[in-house]
């Protein structure tokens, strides 16, 4: 198993056993970790628009060793325990083996919108770029149509682009990813675009993935989210929201 763990800078928190740093968008930044998304087969110079998903990229078309692959954020990882910090319960290499002999996916928890997804999208992301979307999914792959409209017409969605599972899943589903967003790329104008609406991709990537798991009816075990710079106070009013089904 190897879990990579995405940055965009130099940070200093220990790492378990089978994680290791990567470095997003290197090829346009001082190299800062031995690791980088800008070796072999990359995508790296497109950071700014597709975020986390260089090294998802990276990922799936370079390593060639893992049967198990994952991805996190250098701030944002898988726990068993959010009261702690410590790195001794995020999901080992025993756990994620034994859970993947029955689930397809080891990810966060869907997160729930105050509105539906399309709104949410709609403060990051230009409608026509959601117009277009539609008309490649239409194109290349319309059996997801139904998914997809269902994703965005509802509250619940993954988010992070961050989960762990078998490499041959992870080579099947972001072939899929990214012929989509391949072809979305080659119409989209982003002529007067603010740097967030640049990030359209990453932003896209977090829903169509969520499209994905559930028209093929992917089993997940979820996990909670600990955001390692977050005090524990915010944590534990975070765990009562869970708790309480408190939106906000």
């Amino acid at each position: 198993m190897k879990v990579y763990v995405a940055a965009h800078k130099y940070v200093d928190g220990a790492l378990p056993q089978n994680y290791e740093y990567i470095q997003g968008g290197a090829a346009l930044h001082e190299q800062v970790f031995p690791l980088t998304d800008a070796t072999g087969d990359h995508i790296s110079e497109k950071n700014p628009y597709y975020c986390e998903l260089t090294c998802a990229y990276w990922v799936w078309k370079n390593d060639r060793e893992n049967e198990i692959v994952g991805l996190m954020h250098y701030r944002r990882f898988l726990t068993e325990n959010v009261f702690s910090r410590s790195e001794r319960y995020f999901v080992n290499s025993p756990k994620a083996e034994r859970l993947l002999e029955t689930y397809d996916f080891i990810a966060p928890r869907e997160w729930t919108s105050p509105a539906s997804q399309r709104e949410s999208l709609l403060e990051s992301v230009r409608e026509k770029d959601l117009d277009l979307l539609r008309e490649v999914m239409a194109e290349r792959c319309p059996e997801y149509l139904p998914a997809w409209e269902g994703v965005l017409s509802g509250r619940k969605s993954y988010l992070l682009n961050m989960f762990l599972c078998k490499k041959q899943t992870w080579d099947v589903y972001y072939a899929w990813l990214f012929d989509l967003l391949g072809a979305l790329e080659t119409r989209v104008d982003m002529t007067g675009y603010s740097v967030q609406e640049q990030r359209l991709f990453g932003y896209l990537g977090e829903r169509l993935f969520t499209a994905y798991v559930r028209k093929n009816e992917m089993r997940v075990k979820h996990f909670p989210v600990l955001l390692r710079e977050e005090s524990f106070a915010r944590r534990l009013w975070g765990k009562a929201k869970r708790i309480l089904h408190i939106d906000g």
